[in-house]
């Protein structure tokens, strides 16, 4: 198995990834794949989607959803959560364990959408699986990348009060977590120049965790969905989606 901070940390990062259906980050990235997504059945790939809730939620809006993840726990997380599922939903779900950057060899190519979450702070050099991303979809098909967003590597640890690491991560540019795994530092603007390299152009980005990503105690509100409006408000404008824990970022093969 290829080595990164993914399979370093994979059985850490596999509980964690277990205990996070519903949260808003996955509302409000669905929200805008399926604004820029045609309303008719699609084809999508999520690359490095073991974990599930991504897929399942495009497939409960009726499209198809292939999930190739390096890590069979992973796998075995999302085929435990399909069986709670409709037999529609779960027909419309496949899983194939294998690298990101061989998902061409294993899938196929002339997909509508291909989604990448989560997974690019884990590589050190993130060029060769933007490429195979790329690669995956037709001219006009959409490529989803959601990673952290490097503008605002202090804003968690200085709202959660972690002022030493918050003052470490500013003067020294690189994100200083103690409470958190290690990512790799990719900015947004760099993942736009190696998707525009590959032959994709880049049509929006929003801003993910914007408020919610900082809280560490569990949250008392009447109504979710009003949190998932204000999210989904700021993630779309300035100033707010500069300082948001993530960046998702849409864009289009021509």
């Amino acid at each position: 198995m290829k080595k990164n901070l993914w399979t370093e940390n994979a059985s850490v990062l596999a509980k964690a990834y277990a205990r996070a259906a519903g949260t808003i980050r996955f509302e409000v990235v669905t929200r805008a794949l399926l604004t820029h997504m045609t309303p008719k059945p699609q084809r999508v790939v999520d690359v490095g989607g073991g974990f599930g809730q991504q897929a399942i939620m495009l497939a409960r809006a009726g499209h198809s959803v292939v999930i190739v993840d390096l890590d069979p726990r992973m796998l075995a997380i999302a085929k435990h959560k399909l069986s709670s599922e409709s037999e529609v939903v779960r027909s419309r779900i496949e899983l194939v364990q294998g690298d990101g950057e061989d998902v061409v060899n294993l899938v196929g190519t002339d997909f509508d959408l291909v989604c990448c979450h989560s997974v690019l702070m884990y590589e050190e050099n993130p060029a060769p699986m933007l490429l195979s991303l790329t690669n995956l979809v037709r001219q006009g098909g959409l490529i989803s990348v959601l990673s952290i967003n490097t503008e605002a590597i202090a804003m968690r640890c200085g709202l959660q009060g972690q002022w030493q690491e918050a003052i470490m991560s500013l003067e020294g540019g690189t994100q200083i977590d103690s409470k958190y795994l290690p990512t790799y530092d990719h900015s947004r603007n760099h993942i736009t120049k190696i998707l525009e390299s590959s032959g994709s152009l880049v049509k929006k980005w929003y801003g993910v965790g914007i408020f919610t990503d900082h809280i560490t105690k569990p949250m008392t509100v009447e109504n979710y969905s009003d949190i998932y409006l204000a999210e989904w408000l700021a993630g779309e404008q300035d100033p707010y989606r500069q300082v948001a824990r993530c960046f998702h970022l849409l864009a289009e093969r021509i």
